[in-house]
């Protein structure tokens, strides 16, 4: 009898949590870190202000949890699709454009999002965390650079791990300044067709014909 009464409170929890960080991503994308207050949040979940605290002492560790819950999820959906990649048996070429085009349309696609949570980790006031932070943000460009460099014999540049790292490096420096600070480096444009430029630039780098 109490296991059936236990699983209905522990799915509802689950339930109540799961409103509680969609709620907070959706305030983070649309307006940043100042919409997503409290009031806010609980609002837009359909619970009481009074059910947020009890979940969470307060506001940092919701946006912490939400920013923990992001970048893992991210990074388990990536193995599974870098995964898959590595199964086609694709060339370096094939491999590197897909990876590329496929790290400039995730940053367009959650750039608010993206936006609000670097903004958060960045100017977030715990050691621990801002090391966490970048922790998870390089996980998944290590296994992208692992897969790449499952295919050094055609790299051209004297130091692949190195070239693999930089490269990917300034491809993700660039999409950080372009797509999530929408802004340039003063005196450059930026191409209208980015992923194409990131693709040449990532390419020349690593010594390969685009």
């Amino acid at each position: 009898m109490k296991p059936r009464e236990i699983e209905p409170k522990q799915e509802r929890s689950r339930h109540t949590m799961h409103r509680l960080l969609s709620a907070t991503e959706a305030l983070l994308e649309h307006g940043g870190l100042e919409a997503a207050t409290v009031p806010a949040i609980a609002k837009a979940a359909g619970l009481s202000v009074g059910v947020v605290y009890r979940r969470f002492p307060d506001k940092d560790m919701l946006l912490r949890e939400v920013y923990l819950r992001f970048f893992e999820t991210t990074i388990a959906q990536n193995r599974v699709q870098i995964q898959l990649a590595g199964e086609k048996d694709l060339s370096l070429e094939r491999l590197a454009r897909g990876m590329i085009r496929g790290i400039a349309q995730g940053y367009r696609r959650r750039r608010g999002l993206l936006r609000a949570l670097n903004r958060y980790a960045e100017t977030h006031p715990d050691p621990e965390f801002r090391r966490k932070a970048k922790r998870l943000n390089r996980a998944t460009m290590n296994s992208v650079a692992a897969l790449l460099l499952s295919h050094r014999d055609e790299i051209k540049h004297p130091d692949p791990e190195m070239a693999i790292e930089f490269g990917l490096l300034a491809v993700i420096a660039v999409l950080h300044l372009a797509v999530l600070e929408e802004e340039g480096v003063e005196g450059i444009r930026m191409p209208d067709k980015l992923e194409e430029e990131l693709v040449r630039l990532f390419f020349r780098y690593i010594g390969l014909k685009t």
